[in-house]
């Protein structure tokens, strides 16, 4: 079985920097574990198939959603096409009615773009959705949705986290740390939430984004530092910090996912994770026992969680112990690869 990848963005390099140590394998998704049972997997981007100039010409005009309709051609000598954002590359494949390969999408947010259904927009993707060969889910509340929405595609869809590397990802030292530490490049950080929190903070909190997505806020509280990590960096700054939080902002609504690969890693990590309560984050996250969830946009019940642990170190503890152990028993990367390895498996049974 063949299995082929279908990112935005350029991954190139990434490879070989997993395999020199500097970068682990959560960012392709399962495709580098598949090889561990037996698929083969790869990526394809149009870097890989036109000139420089031919790929910035497309990738300056045409739609984020449509840049492997050029490559559209090479898919058919995979099995299985696992994607979660090339839209009109499963139009496409939708409106051919093509059996092989067989289309997958990795939801982030499906029943969002759906909507209510009467938008010219929301009607096509509904269309797309109802024939595809099957979804691979990131939450309980997202499935169950998906599951009742689309009964004829119930036994192809089915919950499989991505993972998180927990050889990279790990304690380093036995010190609680000191601090919070914040992370995140997506516009779904709530930020804001988080400024007006650090005010009744007393200790440094670390914000590791781009200026570009905190410069609104300036003035920051003088206890917030803006940095971004390597990801070398990041790992040495969550096992300094005391407390990973989670802000997130879903009034956009179209990222259900957004935050896990932060929770996931703070998890991996036995630091405590403070996340704001999404359907996506109370999948992982058990409030009070692996992790504390809060409101989202409640700055005050933001601060009085983070002052909490900070006050009550063997509380904080425990919450981190249980997190790792949480990871390593749901979110190994490799565990996570066997379960979507056999759920490619399965549908090209089906």
């Amino acid at each position: 079985m063949k299995v082929l990848y279908l990112f935005n963005g350029t991954r190139a390099g990434l490879k070989e920097k997993i395999q020199t140590g500097e970068y682990h394998g959560g960012g392709f998704w399962g495709m580098l574990q598949l090889l561990e049972f037996g698929i083969e997997s790869d990526y394809m981007e149009i870097e890989q198939t036109y000139s420089a100039g031919i790929v910035r010409f497309i990738r300056k005009h045409v739609p984020v959603y449509g840049i492997h309709l050029p490559i559209f051609w090479k898919i058919f000598s995979y099995d299985i096409v696992f994607t979660s954002s090339a839209f009109m590359s499963q139009l496409a494949h939708a409106v051919l009615h093509i059996r092989k390969p067989i289309w997958v999408m990795h939801d982030f947010s499906i029943m969002s773009l759906i909507g209510e259904g009467k938008t010219l927009k929301q009607k096509m993707f509904r269309y797309m959705v109802e024939r595809s060969g099957g979804i691979v889910t990131l939450s309980n509340d997202e499935t169950d949705r998906l599951k009742k929405a689309f009964p004829h595609l119930a036994s192809r869809i089915e919950l499989v986290p991505f993972g998180v590397d927990l050889d990279f990802f790990k304690p380093k030292s036995a010190s609680a740390g000191e601090g919070v530490i914040a992370v995140g490049f997506d516009p779904e950080r709530d930020w804001k939430t988080l400024a007006e929190a650090a005010k009744s903070v007393s200790v440094p909190i670390t914000v590791a984004t781009r200026e570009s997505r905190i410069a609104h806020l300036r003035p920051l509280p003088a206890n917030v530092t803006v940095r971004q990590f390597s990801v070398k960096e990041l790992v040495s700054a969550y096992d300094d910090a005391a407390i990973i939080v989670v802000p997130l902002n879903t009034s956009s609504g179209v990222n259900d996912a957004m935050g896990l690969s932060t929770v996931y890693e703070g998890m991996a990590m036995g630091k405590p994770v403070i996340a704001t309560r999404t359907k996506a984050t109370e999948t992982y996250i058990k409030d009070g026992e692996n992790g504390l969830l809060v409101s989202e946009g409640d700055a005050a019940a933001l601060a009085s969680t983070i002052n909490s642990l900070l006050a009550n170190p063997e509380k904080s503890r425990k919450i981190g112990a249980a997190g790792r152990m949480y990871a390593e028993k749901h979110l190994d990367i490799h565990e996570c690869g066997g379960k979507l390895a056999a759920f490619f498996k399965a549908l090209k049974i089906k």
